[in-house]
C-alpha cells in the first residue's frame, strides 16, 4: 500500500511537471514587463548555496531566503514567525519565548541543521546531540535570513546533514540610524537600537536589543497544576566594523555579547510546573575576515576566524511543590573555528572554490540532584575535540541558464577519523516558457558530540562511547518553477533522504550507532500579483519520516503543513494575514512510565498585521497572534500562547 501510494504521489508530481513545462506562454504582458520582472528576481543575490554570491534563480538548492524588513518586529522573540515562511520547514517550541526550541527541516532532527553567522557555526559544543540553542536566537545586525535545505556538509562539514540557517549581516551603504520596539501581551515588550556610520575607508555598525516577556506557563495550563507563567528575557550587544583600503581587500570585525534568563518547569503534562527553575545563559561571539583579490581580480581569498564561548547556568531550589528537592547545573563551551575560502575564476563561466576549515570545540557540565530519598551527581570533565576539513567545488556556466556544481569534502577527526561527502546540482533556466528544472544531490555527516563520545558512566550504566561513528545520510530534490506572465509563480520540489548511523541513547547501554530513518515528501510554493496592491504567497509541505529501525512515524513531524500569507496594501495602510495549519503529528507522553505514544490533534492559526505608514521615516504597527485563540500543543504536555496582541514603531532617525 505504501509503495503504491509513494508511486502515485511521483507519478502525480512528474504530471504536474510536465504541464509546467508545456503550458503555453502566458501573452497578456508585453515583453517589456517580463523582461523587467525577470531583471529584478536575478538582482535576489544568496551566498549560502554555493558560497559564492549567486542570483537565487541561478541556485539548484532549495534555498529560502527571508530579508529582515519585511519580517515581523517580534521575529526575534518568537522564531516561529521566521520560519514559518520556508517550505519543507517546522519549527516548535517547549511553550512560549525562551523555551527549548527545535528546527525539523525536511523532517530531520533539530541537530542535523547547522546555525551559522556569517558562514561560521554558532551550535551549541556542549549539548548533548550538538544542536542550536534557541535562547541565543537573535537578528542583531542580521539583514537576511538564508535557509538552505538538503545535505550541505560538502560546504559546511559535520552538522549539516538536513541544511543549513545562515543570518548574514548587514553591509553598510550610508549613515543612519533607526529605533523600533513594541509592547504586548503578557508584558511582554522590546526595544532596539541600530546605527550605521561610513567614515572615508571605515565603517562602524552598532545594535542593542532588549526583549523581555512574562510567558505562559510552559507546563500547559490545560493540565491541573500548571498555571505559574515562565517568563524569558534577553538582552543583545553587538558590534561590526569594517575597513576598506582599496577595492582588492578588505577586514572587518564583529563581535556580539548576549544573555538570557528563562524560567523553567519540570516536565510537560499533569503537576510539571515549577515556580522557581531558572536557566541563565551568556554569548559572546567573535569573527575576523580578511578579503582579498588577486591575479587581477581572478583569485578571491577569504580568511576567517571565529570564536565563541558559551556559558549555561540552572539553578532550582526547593519550593512548595518540591520540599527538599533542588538542583544546580552548569554547562560551559567554546569553539573556535578558521576556514580559509579560496575562490578561483578560471574562465567567465567558471569558477572553483576550494579551501580548508578547522574546528576545535571544548566542553564541560556538572549537575547535582538533592533530596530526601538520595543525591544524585552527574560530573562531565573538560573534553575537546578537532576536526579538520578539505573542500573543492566547481561551477560551470555550459551556457546561458544552464549552470551545473560539483563538489567533494574529505574531513578527519581525531576519533572516528575520515569521512568523504560529495555534492552535485544542475539548474537549467527556460526563459522561453518562464521556467527552470532544478536538480541536486549529496550526502552528509556529522560527528559525534562531546556529550556522546565523553560521558562517563554513571550509577546506570555507561553513557558516553569512544567508539562511535559519524552519523551519515544520502539525500536528492527534484523541483521545477514555473512562471504565468509576471503575476504567478509556482514551484514544486520533491526530496528523500536517507539517514544511516544515527547515535541513539539506550538505558544501561549508552550511546550507538543503531538509528536509521527515511523522510521523502513534497514542497510547493506559489506567489500571485493578480492585482496592484494585493499579494499572495502561500506554501505547502507534504512529508513521511519514518524510523526505519521500529517502523513508526518520526515524533512531533506534521504530516502536511500549509502556509499562507495575504498582503493587502492601500496608500498609507498595509494588511498582513497568515494562515498556518497543522497537520497530526505523533508524539510521546512522557509523564508516565513507560512512555505512551499520543497524537497531536490538527490546529489551524491565523495571525494578522496592520501597519501604516506616518510618513518615510516612521511607522506604526497592530499585530495579533493567533487571532481565533486555538488550543494546540506542538509537544505533548507543553502550552502554547492563546491570542496575544502587540503594538509597535519604526522610525528612522
Amino acid at each position: 500500500m505504501k509503495r503504491n501510494l509513494s508511486a502515485l504521489v511521483v507519478s502525480q508530481f512528474f504530471l504536474l511537471v510536465l504541464f509546467f513545462i508545456l503550458a503555453p506562454k502566458a501573452s497578456s504582458f508585453s515583453c517589456t514587463e517580463e523582461e523587467e520582472q525577470q531583471r529584478k528576481i536575478h538582482h535576489e543575490i544568496v551566498v549560502t548555496a554555493t558560497r559564492l554570491e549567486t542570483p537565487i534563480q541561478e541556485a539548484a538548492s532549495a534555498i529560502t531566503l527571508l530579508k529582515k524588513e519585511e519580517l515581523p518586529l517580534t521575529s526575534t522573540l518568537f522564531p516561529n514567525l521566521l520560519f514559518r515562511q520556508a517550505p519543507g520547514v517546522f519549527f516548535l517550541q517547549a511553550g512560549s519565548a525562551g523555551g527549548p526550541g527545535s528546527v525539523f527541516i525536511r523532517g530531520a532532527g533539530s541537530e542535523h541543521t547547522l546555525f551559522m553567522i556569517d558562514g561560521l557555526e554558532i551550535n551549541d559544543p556542549i549539548s548533548p546531540a550538538r544542536s542550536f540553542n534557541f535562547n541565543l536566537f537573535s537578528l542583531g545586525l542580521v539583514e537576511r535570513v538564508e535557509i538552505l535545505r538538503g545535505p550541505q556538509s560538502t560546504l559546511y562539514g559535520s552538522d549539516a546533514l538536513a541544511g543549513v540557517v545562515n543570518l548574514i549581516t548587514s553591509e553598510p551603504e550610508k549613515n543612519e540610524a533607526a529605533a523600533s520596539g513594541f509592547i504586548g501581551t503578557s508584558r511582554t515588550r522590546m526595544g532596539n537600537f541600530y546605527l550605521a556610520q561610513i567614515y572615508r575607508k571605515f565603517s562602524l555598525l552598532f545594535d542593542f536589543n532588549s526583549s523581555a516577556t512574562a510567558g505562559i506557563s510552559a507546563a500547559n495550563s490545560l493540565y491541573p497544576g500548571n498555571s505559574e507563567p515562565d517568563g524569558f528575557e534577553q538582552h543583545s550587544l553587538a558590534f561590526k566594523v569594517g575597513y576598506k583600503p582599496s577595492s582588492s581587500f578588505s577586514l572587518s570585525w564583529q563581535t556580539r555579547a548576549l544573555s538570557s534568563r528563562t524560567d523553567l518547569d519540570t516536565f510537560g503534562g499533569p503537576y510539571g510546573d515549577d515556580p522557581n527553575s531558572v536557566q541563565k545563559t551568556r554569548f559572546y561571539f567573535n569573527r575576523l575576515e580578511l578579503k582579498g583579490r588577486f591575479w587581477n581580480q581572478r583569485w578571491e581569498q577569504k580568511l576567517a576566524f571565529g570564536l565563541q564561548i558559551s556559558r549555561r547556568d540552572n539553578d532550582n531550589p526547593s519550593d512548595d511543590y518540591h520540599p527538599g528537592e533542588s538542583e544546580q547545573a552548569f554547562y560551559r563551551s567554546r569553539l573556535i573555528k578558521i576556514d580559509w575560502q579560496n575562490n578561483l575564476l578560471l574562465a567567465a563561466n567558471n569558477t572553483l572554490v576550494f579551501g580548508v576549515d578547522f574546528r576545535q570545540e571544548q566542553g564541560s557540565s556538572f549537575y547535582a540532584y538533592f533530596s530526601p530519598w538520595g543525591d544524585y551527581q552527574s560530573n562531565f570533565p573538560s573534553k575537546e575535540s578537532g576536526l579538520l576539513g578539505f573542500y573543492l567545488q566547481d561551477q560551470w556556466k555550459l551556457w546561458p541558464g544552464f549552470t551545473v556544481n560539483a563538489g567533494l569534502r574529505f574531513d578527519h577527526h581525531k576519533k572516528f577519523g575520515q569521512a568523504f561527502t560529495f555534492r552535485t546540482a544542475v539548474n537549467l533556466e527556460l526563459p522561453e516558457i518562464q521556467a527552470r528544472i532544478k536538480a541536486t544531490t549529496g550526502s552528509g555527516f556529522k560527528a559525534p558530540s562531546l556529550y556522546q563520545l565523553y560521558a562517563p558512566e554513571d550509577i546506570f550504566g555507561p553513557i558516553g562511547n569512544l567508539y562511535l561513528l559519524p552519523e551519515r545520510n544520502l539525500g536528492w530534490d527534484f523541483g521545477v518553477e514555473k512562471s504565468f506572465g509576471q503575476h504567478l509563480t509556482l514551484s514544486l520540489t520533491c526530496f528523500e533522504t536517507r539517514y544511516r548511523n544515527l547515535i541513539q541513547f539506550y538505558f544501561g547501554a549508552g550511546y550507538k550507532n543503531l538509528g536509521r530513518a527515511l523522510t521523502r515528501g513534497l514542497e510547493s510554493f506559489l506567489v500571485a500579483n493578480f492585482l496592484e496592491n494585493f499579494a499572495l504567497q502561500a506554501s505547502w509541505t507534504h512529508l513521511q519520516a519514518e524510523d526505519l529501525e521500529t517502523r513508526t512515524a518520526l515524533i512531533r513531524r506534521p504530516k502536511d503543513f500549509l502556509s499562507v500569507n495575504l498582503n493587502f496594501k492601500y496608500r498609507a495602510f498595509r494588511l498582513e494575514a497568515w494562515l498556518n495549519y497543522l497537520g497530526p503529528r505523533q508524539d510521546l507522553n512522557y509523564s508516565i512510565f513507560p512512555p505512551e505514544r499520543v497524537t497531536l490533534k490538527a490546529a489551524t492559526i491565523t495571525n494578522l498585521l496592520l501597519n501604516f505608514e506616518l510618513n518615510k521615516r516612521a511607522s506604526l504597527f497592530i499585530e495579533i497572534q493567533n487571532l481565533f485563540n486555538t488550543r494546540y500543543e506542538l509537544i505533548y504536555g507543553y502550552g502554547t500562547p492563546g491570542a496575544t496582541f502587540s503594538s509597535g514603531f519604526r522610525l528612522k532617525l
